[in-house]
């Protein structure tokens, strides 16, 4: 198949038209690691790899890994880099970093570069990929809740810059995306909150089912470490793959649309990351602009009250955040105009209106006033629930 088609008009005018011819495979499997696991051997063949990790993952998993990646027999020529970056620092700097790693281990143009970590191992590494030879392939191994929900399944790969959150990035999906959710029991329960935000978004504004599944068993998903329900588990992570990946294939490079559904709570939180040092979690940002995007829709009479009240009341039983103190409505307001300029000239601004559906709204619906009066009644509940938590502790 042919990746371009060169025409000549009169005049010595010429059009040349390419297609990209991409394909990203994504399994979700049990035991990744386990001597009798094919999958991430097979997706390497006998390549030359640089796999890219975080040293609280190199420090559980490590061993396993290189032992895993030691043996079968096809072995990869796998060259190893524990890579120290947090949100925080998710830089360019840290993505060239992996580049001349890669460049110093020998990777070719086919060599892939394998991230196994969180979300940040998985943007630094993806953005790695696209800028080194022009372009090589690349793997995502995620260990996090958020990574295999978003990060490590997505087309785009992304740093901050400059003062913004994810400001310089690209389009280049892995070749492979391995799934293993026993992963997760290592994590601890803020992380795993953090990564719930994501499927919690996704069952808003596009799946009722998973809303009703998430709800019904939040309590039991956290305190067992997403370990049980086996079977609700199971079912909650296809669920949230599945959506998003429909999402994706939709509108992989963003060129047919600007509105996103699972841009949905992705407006105001990175105003919300970057002003809070990454100390607010990405995950928990998400959640709070969540809780604003829903108020927002219910001051508007897009949104009943009831389904505001479960979507807020999940968010709190998931222990996420719905507002965060120092944020300022007019700080908020004043971010939008990055926003409107990333999304071509209008904010698409994604609100739900009932569980499972959602619409769209453009600048013209949103004021400096209308957002002062959604965060003081999302600061009262919070200050409500906190004293009546307060309460209750003296209580007991």
């Amino acid at each position: 198949m042919s990746d371009g088609r060169l025409t000549e008009r009169d005049g010595g005018a010429f059009r040349l038209e390419t297609f990209l011819h991409r394909s990203q495979r994504v399994t979700i499997t049990r035991g990744l690691l386990d001597p009798g696991n094919h999958l991430l051997r097979d997706s390497l063949g006998a390549r030359r790899a640089l796999v890219v990790t975080s040293p609280s993952v190199w420090s559980l998993y490590g061993r396993s890994l290189h032992d895993y990646l030691s043996s079968g027999p096809v072995r990869a020529e796998v060259e190893y880099l524990v890579l120290d970056r947090a949100e925080a620092s998710k830089s360019l700097d840290a993505a060239v970093e992996v580049c001349e790693r890669a460049s110093a281990a020998g990777l070719r143009r086919t060599s892939p570069i394998v991230a196994v970590g969180g979300g940040v191992c998985s943007d630094i590494c993806g953005l790695a990929a696209a800028l080194h030879h022009r372009g090589v392939p690349h793997l995502k191994v995620p260990t996090t809740l958020v990574g295999m929900i978003d990060a490590g399944i997505g087309s785009k790969n992304a740093v901050n810059h400059g003062g913004r959150k994810s400001a310089l990035g690209t389009f280049h999906p892995p070749e492979h995306s391995l799934l293993d959710p026993g992963f997760l029991a290592s994590l601890p329960r803020h992380h795993l909150a953090n990564g719930l935000a994501e499927i919690v978004k996704l069952a808003i504004v596009s799946d009722a089912a998973l809303f009703e599944l998430v709800a019904g068993e939040v309590g039991s998903l956290l305190d067992s470490n997403f370990s049980a329900p086996a079977a609700v588990i199971s079912r909650i992570i296809r669920l949230s793959v599945t959506g998003m990946l429909r999402e994706l294939a939709a509108n992989p490079f963003e060129t047919a649309d600007y509105r996103r559904q699972v841009d949905f709570g992705h407006t105001f939180s990175p105003h919300v990351e970057v002003q809070s040092g990454h100390s607010v979690l990405h995950g928990e940002a998400v959640a709070i602009d969540m809780a604003l995007s829903s108020q927002l829709a219910r001051e508007l009479g897009l949104l009943a009250g009831a389904d505001l009240e479960r979507i807020l009341s999940l968010l709190e039983a998931a222990g996420l955040p719905t507002t965060w103190p120092p944020l300022s409505a007019d700080a908020l307001w004043a971010s939008l105009a990055g926003v409107v300029e990333h999304r071509n000239g209008d904010l698409h601004l994604v609100v739900p209106t009932r569980i499972g559906r959602c619409e769209y709204l453009g600048l013209e619906r949103v004021s400096p006033t209308l957002l002062r009066l959604c965060h003081e009644r999302l600061s009262q509940r919070s200050r409500a629930t906190r004293a009546a938590g307060s309460r209750a502790g003296v209580v007991a």
